[in-house]
Formats: structure tokens, sequence, C-alpha cells
């Protein structure tokens, strides 16, 4: 998903980044994609590396946005569905 999502925002043909991704990973499990030229390297040759810190923040703010979503669906389900009375027994009929 990374992989293709990366190809696609760089202008890149996905389907040929992943194909060459495949075949490079076999090889070494460093493959990675270089933006700059459309290649597909090992990734630890050519200095692409990911920070941590840019990692760690990642799955941090999926976990606040997910919390975020369990909220506001656990407030939507406790709030008691709205609708017409039921009406008393000494209400008069108003279909006459």
């Amino acid at each position: 998903m990374i992989p293709r999502t990366l190809s696609e925002n760089a202008g890149l043909k996905a389907e040929e980044i992943i194909a060459k991704l495949y075949v490079e990973t076999e090889k070494s499990k460093n493959a990675g994609i270089d933006v700059s030229d459309g290649q597909v390297k090992d990734a630890l040759v050519a200095g692409i590396l990911d920070s941590l810190d840019v990692k760690t923040w990642a799955i941090k703010l999926t976990i606040d946005a997910v919390l975020t979503i369990l909220r506001v669906d656990q407030i939507i389900m406790a709030k008691p569905a709205g609708g017409p009375k039921p009406r008393g027994d000494q209400a008069p009929d108003l279909d006459d």
C-alpha cells in the first residue's frame, strides 16, 4: 500500500515500481524507492532512511484518530432515539 501511494504521489508508474520492488526485495531486504529518479535501489547504499521519530508520531496520531472516532461513535450510540411519544389512554382519537 505505501509503495504504491508513494509512487503515485511522486508521479511514477506505480505498477512498474511495485514489480521492480518485488524483484529487488528478493535480492536484498533493504530495497526501497528513490522518488528523485524513479528507481528501486538498496536503501542503505542510496542513503534513503526513515526517521524513527516520524514513524513514532505517525503511530501516536493514528491511535489518537481512532480513539476520537470511537468516542464519537459511543456518544452517538448512547443518545436515545427520538420519535413520536406514545399517546395516553385518555387521548382523543384524531382519526374521526
